[in-house]
């Protein structure tokens, strides 16, 4: 009798032909089947393998709302590890298209215990403070292979940050929390100016709407860091200003600073103090606000305002578009600014001190 050998090289299924009349390479059905070791017992026995299945879902848990947040369907695993004598898996999870935070990202590290079914969120991190990278800083092109654990620590690199650990039994707080909730979170900072002219004396920033076309006066103070990224106003040219009952007169558009983190969609154009005595030193803010192609709006921000000096203070301040019909070179008109009067408290500005303004 004709000895019939059958190998599965194409590792195809054919449900369709006849079992006598299935090809080489092809069959009709199929077990996934695992041996040496065993799931149960019976160790070197030939038995049956468990599927995949679906054992929990992962959430972003707001800090401000207390709702559960669906990751996006970018989120992937990047690591993974099995505790096998705890009967415990870890995975590190990076979420590139995330719809909270400034970074649009999240990163987690997180466990599932198949005794209790309980999932534990070791670190949650959508933003480490600087509105560009998370507390994890994970990169998808660099998979995390490098993971051991010994006793309750576990360890592990990407060869793209620094090796790292954390202690599997911490509860660690959830890095992103303050800047979710806008605390103390860095909106602007200027080193403040002094200017002096026409009797009247200003201190602070302001390189907004300037007198003066093609050159400006009265231009005063610089960005600071983080915030030093110049966006210039809309428009081309001069504006030319008109306002009722009184003549016309050009200005130079300027620039503002641009904001970070809760603040990037502003520009700072002007935060200053006149210090003349003739308007009470009433002190005045300026941003523009949108993407360069809308116009200003209006709003109100507040929140702590320190001086490289040691001073520190707060500050608020409700801000709205300018009435103020402004025409530039090419005949369009524009609302380059919103404006609003500051509450300054607990601080005065100083010349060349550096100020910080945060959210």
């Amino acid at each position: 009798m004709a000895r019939i050998q059958r190998n599965f090289v194409k590792g195809r299924m054919n449900k369709s032909l006849d079992e006598r009349l299935i090809p080489n390479g092809e069959y009709i059905d199929a077990l996934n089947v695992r041996l040496g070791s065993t799931e149960e017992s019976e160790i070197g026995a030939v038995e049956k393998a468990k599927g995949n299945s679906q054992i929990t879902r992962l959430y972003f848990i707001d800090p401000i709302s207390g709702n559960n947040v669906n990751l996006s369907n970018n989120a992937r695993c990047i690591g993974a590890f099995e505790d096998g004598a705890n009967e415990t898996l870890y995975w590190f999870i990076h979420d590139g298209a995330f719809s909270l935070g400034d970074t649009g990202k999240c990163d987690m590290i997180v466990s599932f215990n198949n005794i209790t079914s309980g999932v534990r969120y070791h670190v949650v991190s959508v933003d480490d403070g600087s509105g560009v990278n998370t507390t994890l800083n994970f990169n998808p092109k660099k998979l995390i292979t490098g993971i051991n654990k010994e006793g309750n620590l576990l360890f592990f690199t990407d060869d793209f940050n620094p090796p790292r650990f954390i202690n599997v039994n911490n509860a660690y707080k959830e890095p992103v929390e303050a800047a979710l909730v806008t605390t103390n979170v860095v909106a602007f900072a200027f080193t403040a100016g002094l200017t002096t002219g026409a009797g009247i004396s200003q201190i602070g920033f302001h390189r907004g709407t300037l007198p003066g076309c093609p050159v400006a006066l009265g231009g005063v103070g610089s960005g600071a860091a983080p915030t030093t990224t110049q966006v210039n106003l809309p428009g081309t040219g001069c504006y030319t200003l008109t306002q009722p009952n009184q003549a016309s007169s050009q200005i130079t558009p300027g620039f503002g600073i641009q904001g970070v983190n809760k603040a990037s969609n502003m520009r700072l154009t002007e935060f200053i103090t006149d210090i003349s005595g003739s308007t009470n030193n009433v002190t005045t803010m300026s941003f523009f606000v949108g993407d360069g192609s809308s116009v200003s709006g209006s709003g109100n921000i507040a929140g702590n305002i320190t001086g490289s000096d040691g001073s520190s203070g707060t500050y608020s301040c409700n801000f709205r578009n300018e009435p103020i019909n402004q025409i530039d070179d090419s005949g369009f008109s524009q609302n380059p600014e919103s404006t609003g009067t500051v509450v300054l408290q607990g601080l005065t500005l100083v010349d060349g001190v550096t100020y910080t303004l945060t959210l």
